[in-house]
């Protein structure tokens, strides 16, 4: 659609904070030419199907204060009181991966859940693949809206595994919207979820539905994308004769104020329901644009009188029906199990170790960002597993030569000490299988390891080692261990650790083990 824009107004808020409504006062046949447009929308709500608590920091008093946000009944409740007949309702996509009852069930809960916010649109999201296309393309069946995906084609069934894109009539304003799901699709998410997806040219899916949408004489022509807002801003630079609106997520960016990119208005809500993304419009028919506009975001914070009860008691319901699997205890703790950034701990050297076992590897690396709790003596359930570990990373396997191996912890070493670099936050690299010796104080790259053996043998620089490690660190290896000098060819198992450790857990029934110094620093143990 043309871009005449006569009047922008723009308004941001946060929760609490009211913002007015211009009245129209045209009259007539105006009345006819422009209409009122509500859209509302959200995005990478990741499974928060429980409200949450958020602390924000007085800088000014020195305290913090917390208070509780989204959840399902906190976002529906927003919808529902800034909704009306006026009101399109969109979805950003990433509403799967997040929390045990979406894992669980493969995206079921999910499905039903969005069921209740009577959506016009949701596009699907890289994390919606997490399950696999054909258990996607199967849940999906059971959804009472519409959902979109016009890049993503599935070979085997000969068709794209959402609609390409919908047109919906609200307040007498026709508006086409279009589809984009994650144009780098094939590689955030496992290959066996998507063995069977082709992607399709973006540019090409777009231009094809914006001849749709014009031969159908749309007043409105919006991309719904989970491509991210850079993308977004690329694709508001090559249709911005035609779309007058993108609606977006993958990012996870709060748009407390939209992009404009020439003349294209974007917008994106945050993600895991903090924040309801809200969008007044006057649409001018005759020329098919926006003549007004105003966009904002609202917080979600809990609100008994807004919250939707009956929500919150079906999101209860669902967890009480998972409850009892969570709550099984699979072994005894006799021992704290401690995280570590700064020192080797004695969880992440059991998981490690743990992965290692399982796959047979020389060596296993593990990352300490990956390890999200604590867990004190006692009995060892599931639930614990998974709150130990949210996030279902795969086991990959790299082969690597020992110069090459020597070269990663020399990397590794390096960043670890150099304050300027991102390394040095913290994130360590957790070992099994492997034992080093470095000099901290030696000061020089390349000279800091002093001694380095796997399964207590001096490392041969042209011998073949194995290593296993989660996909994250295999994605993510040179942020770990710097550029080395051959290849770096993960290969997935297909293995989730999660399950890798609950099965050791049980095999293993009573548990006592305290950290190992693997990693040593002689020039401390010197000085001590």
């Amino acid at each position: 659609m043309k871009k005449i824009i006569l009047n922008l107004l723009i308004l941001f808020t946060f929760s609490g904070i009211s913002v007015s409504q211009n009245s129209d006062s045209r009259s007539g046949k105006d009345k006819k030419r422009y209409k009122e447009l509500t859209i509302l929308h959200w995005n990478d709500f990741h499974a928060r199907n429980q409200p949450y608590k958020i602390t924000k920091k007085d800088t000014v008093a020195g305290t913090d204060n917390s208070y509780i946000v989204g959840g399902t009944s906190g976002m529906l409740g927003y919808i529902k009181k800034n909704r009306n007949s006026k009101t399109l309702l969109l979805n950003g996509g990433d509403d799967f991966q997040g929390s045990p009852i979406s894992t669980i069930t493969r995206g079921k809960s999910q499905i039903e859940l969005l069921n209740l916010y009577d959506l016009d649109a949701f596009v699907l999201g890289n994390h919606e693949f997490d399950y696999g296309q054909y258990a996607l393309d199967s849940v999906m069946m059971l959804a009472e809206f519409d959902y979109l995906c016009a890049n993503a084609f599935l070979t085997t069934k000969n068709k794209t595994i959402g609609d390409r894109y919908t047109i919906k009539k609200v307040n007498g304003v026709k508006i086409g919207i279009i589809g984009l799901t994650a144009l780098d699709l094939m590689t955030l998410t496992l290959p066996n979820n998507v063995s069977d997806i082709k992607m399709l040219d973006a540019d090409s899916v777009v231009n094809e539905g914006i001849k749709y949408m014009k031969k159908n004489k749309c007043d409105l022509i919006i991309l719904l994308t989970h491509v991210g807002v850079d993308n977004d801003k690329m694709l508001a630079e090559k249709f911005y004769k035609d779309v007058d609106i993108i609606v977006g997520g993958h990012s996870h960016t709060p748009l407390f104020k939209p992009v404009i990119q020439n003349g294209v208005v974007i917008v994106q809500a945050g993600s895991y329901g903090r924040y309801l993304g809200q969008m007044e419009l006057i649409v001018d028919r005759r020329k098919d644009t926006l003549a007004e506009y105003k966009a904002w975001l609202t917080e979600t914070v809990m609100d008994t009188a807004i919250n939707d009860k009956a929500a919150g008691e079906k999101v209860d319901k669902m967890l009480e029906e998972i409850e009892g699997y969570l709550s099984t205890v699979i072994g005894t703790l006799e021992t704290d199990w401690k995280r570590g950034n700064t020192n080797e701990s004695n969880l992440g050297q059991w998981e490690t170790d743990a992965v290692r076992k399982a796959t047979g590897t020389d060596m296993a690396f593990l990352n300490s960002g990956g390890i999200r709790k604590d867990l004190y003596k006692g009995s060892i359930t599931v639930g614990d597993v998974w709150e130990i570990n949210p996030f279902g990373n795969t086991i990959v396997k790299i082969n690597v030569t020992g110069k090459m191996l020597k070269e990663m912890f020399e990397n590794f070493i390096f960043q670890s000490l150099d304050k300027s670099t991102e390394r040095s936050s913290g994130d360590r690299v957790i070992i099994s299988g492997l034992m080093i010796d470095f000099d901290s104080e030696d000061g020089t790259k390349g000279n800091y390891i002093k001694s380095i053996k796997v399964n207590g043998e001096e490392v041969n620089d042209e011998r073949t080692y194995s290593i296993s490690t989660n996909n994250y660190v295999g994605a993510q290896f040179a942020k770990y261990f710097g550029d080395v000098s051959g290849e770096i060819k993960p290969l997935d198992t297909g293995i989730v650790d999660r399950d890798l450790f609950i099965d050791e857990i049980k095999n293993q029934g009573v548990i006592n083990n305290t950290a190992e110094i693997r990693m040593r620093d002689i020039s401390k143990t010197e000085n001590d």
